[in-house]
Parts: structure tokens; sequence; C-alpha cells
């Protein structure tokens, strides 16, 4: 038998239990309408980001309060619910269950594949040789790197060299450093600066074997962050979407955009660019952080036109970045896989927000970059940023 004090010990305990569990979904609730806000600000934008433990805490807060039977428990859980509703319907196309974007290449000839690796190194990482080996060990067609200093770019390069013959090196000492390998042969391959602030990214065609030319956009565009408003990575991402579409061409985007497909401004660029996202009904595939298992989200990319299908999607082993890599293999056969998937459609309001982050941009705004800011107003936004016929 319970005895009284040590029921009013357990009664003091249950309570306080339950005013952390409300705590919990007052804060989780805030963030997660503040994420609504369209807003450039990093203190509204990085909480795109934590939406999966967002979810994860409000479903325990739920069940403590309904196991200590809280006090105006219809009104907590009527709380939480409403935002564990927002959280999952931004995360349940990321799960395996949803129906995919991009269509499976079961079969594909050897001419028709595509092998591309992506892996942001961490600049202040120097286990170079774990990089180099991994690299190595995934035969891609095409490697990526991104976080590349002299050193970095000096130690890839004695190891890739031999066996990718064509290459871009762009070294950095600001973490924005980018490189690309290939074993074909890198066409008209060029620097850009699409949104100023020294992050460069790298827009080349690559000649197959077939004889055909796919564009390739390769893109490292800075994050919210304290003191570094998401105006920037927004911009980058709009121009480099409305050259996507004017390609002609089939082409495939990669690269980290410090941003999660759910957010309205990937959502944007995917509509604005007209590529399909082959994360989508194939699973979460967090890449950062590699270091803290229970933060993570997928900030690494891949997004393609509907000439490819996917062979395989995955993440790599962990190499000392707090990045993992991502690996996709594509098969390129526009006649069979363009009419099983389609992008997202192209609005009108999506027109009009990307037209928004440009004007934003070319204002300015808050970060140690803003005046470097490219993005200009030269009278042709509306010829550019419209509906294909």
């Amino acid at each position: 038998m319970t005895s009284p004090v040590g029921r009013v010990i357990g009664a003091g305990m249950k309570s306080w239990i339950a005013r952390i569990a409300r705590l919990v979904i007052i804060l989780v609730a805030v963030a997660t309408f503040i994420a609504l806000l369209a807003a450039d600000k990093w203190w509204i934008r990085v909480f795109d980001f934590p939406r999966l433990q967002f979810a994860l805490l409000l479903a325990v807060a739920l069940a403590v309060l309904i196991a200590v039977k809280s006090k105006r428990l219809y009104l907590w859980s009527g709380i939480a619910v409403v935002a564990l509703g927002l959280q999952l319907f931004q995360l349940f196309p990321y799960s395996p269950i949803a129906a995919k974007q991009a269509v499976d290449a079961p079969s594909c000839a050897a001419v028709d594949r595509l092998h591309i690796v992506s892996l942001n190194v961490y600049q202040d990482n120097r286990d170079f040789d774990a990089a180099i080996a991994y690299l190595q060990s995934t035969g891609a067609d095409v490697i990526l790197v991104m976080e590349n200093d002299q050193a970095w770019t000096d130690a890839l390069s004695a190891g890739l060299d031999e066996d990718y013959p064509y290459s871009v090196k762009i070294p950095q000492d600001n973490t924005y450093g980018m490189a690309m390998w290939s074993r074909l042969e890198l066409v008209g391959a060029e620097r850009n600066e699409l949104a100023g602030g020294g992050t460069p990214s790298i827009r080349t065609r690559i000649r197959r074997e077939d004889g055909s030319l796919p564009t390739l956009f390769a893109v490292h565009p800075r994050p919210p962050s304290p003191g570094q408003d998401s105006g920037q990575r927004d911009a980058e991402l709009m121009l480099l979407a409305d050259l996507v579409r004017g390609s002609g061409r089939p082409t495939i985007v990669i690269g980290d955009f410090n941003d999660v497909g759910w957010s309205h401004v990937t959502e944007t660029f995917q509509r604005l660019g007209q590529v399909i996202d082959p994360r989508v009904g194939r699973g979460f595939y967090a890449t950062f952080d590699a270091k803290n298992p229970l933060m993570r989200w997928p900030l690494d990319h891949v997004f393609h036109t509907d000439d490819f299908g996917v062979i395989r999607f995955a993440t790599g082993q962990g190499v000392g970045s707090d990045h993992f890599p991502l690996e996709v293999e594509l098969c390129q056969q526009r006649d069979r896989f363009a009419p099983q998937q389609e992008a997202p459609e192209l609005t009108q309001d999506a027109i009009e927000t990307a037209r928004d982050e440009l004007e934003e941009a070319s204002l300015g705004g808050e970060g140690p970059d803003a005046e470097r800011l490219t993005v200009t107003d030269d009278g042709d936004e509306d010829e550019a940023l419209s509906p294909p016929d």
C-alpha cells in the first residue's frame, strides 16, 4: 500500500512531468507555426530543418500527457495534434510508403548509365585517405566535392586524377570550394557565382559514350545561420532553376543545397526548374549531421529532368566529414521514362515566389556577404520567369 507521503510525491512528479511535456508542446508548436512564415530571416528558416525531430518530440510529449492524465488534456492534445499534423504533412512524401516521384529503372544498358557521387568533405576534416579510399571504391563516373581548400584539392588530385582525367577545381578557404572529377569528357565547363558571396557553382555538359550531352549543375549555396539570412541561398536556387529549365536538354542538379526538400524554397526550385526529386517516395536519406545521430536531415540533393530513371539512390559511408556522401545512379532513356513521371507543376505562384526572392536579394540583406550579391533587376524577370509554352 502506498503511503500518503508516497502519493504526494507521486502526484508531484506527475505534475512536473506534465509541465515539461506541455512546455515542449508549446515550444515546438510555436516553432512549427513560425516556419510557415514566408520570410528569409535566419531564425525563421532554421525551423525548416528539424521537422522529423519536432514530430518525434510532439508525439512523445502527447503520449506523456495522456499517460499522466494531464489537466486540460483536450486543449494540449489539440495543439499537439495540429502541430504534429503539419510536420507529418511535410515529411510524408519522403517516406518509403509515399508515391515515388522518380521512376525506378530496374534494367538499363551500360551505355545509358550515369553514376554520380557528391561529397561535402568538411574543410576542417583532414582524413584525406578515408575520403579518397571511399571515392575510389564507388567507381563513379562523376565525383563532386565541396568545401575543398587547397590542401583537400591537392590530396584529392593525387588520388583521383589518374582515373578521372577531366576535372574542374575551385579551391577556396571559405568552406565554399568546389571540385569535379569525371571519367567522361566535360564539355564547356564553367564556374559561376549566381548570387555572389564567394559561393561558386559549376555548369558543364557531359559527353557520354552514345554522344549525348546532358547538362550537369553543381551547387553549394550558403545556409541560413546567425548573422546570415537565407536570401542569398534562395536567390541562387531561383536563378539556377531558371537556367535548368532553359537548358533544353537532359539535366541533373547535384550538391549541398543547405536546404531540405520539403522547404517552400526547394519546392519552388523544383517547380521553376521542372526537375524531379528521386528522394520522394524512397526515404529520408539524411546526409547531415553525420556526427550527430539525433540531429540529421537531408541537405545534399540530386534533381533531374524526366529523361532519367533511378537505378540506385543511397547515402555512402562516413569519411570523417559532417556530411555523408550521396550516391545516385541514373539511366538516361527519355522515351522510356518521360511518359511515366513529371515534375511538380510550374504554377504562377511559384513564378511570383521566385520573383520575390530575386527582388529581395537585389536589395541585399543580413549577412557578411550581403553586399556582394550580384542579383540585379535587368528588366527581364517577366520574360525569364514565365511558364513554358
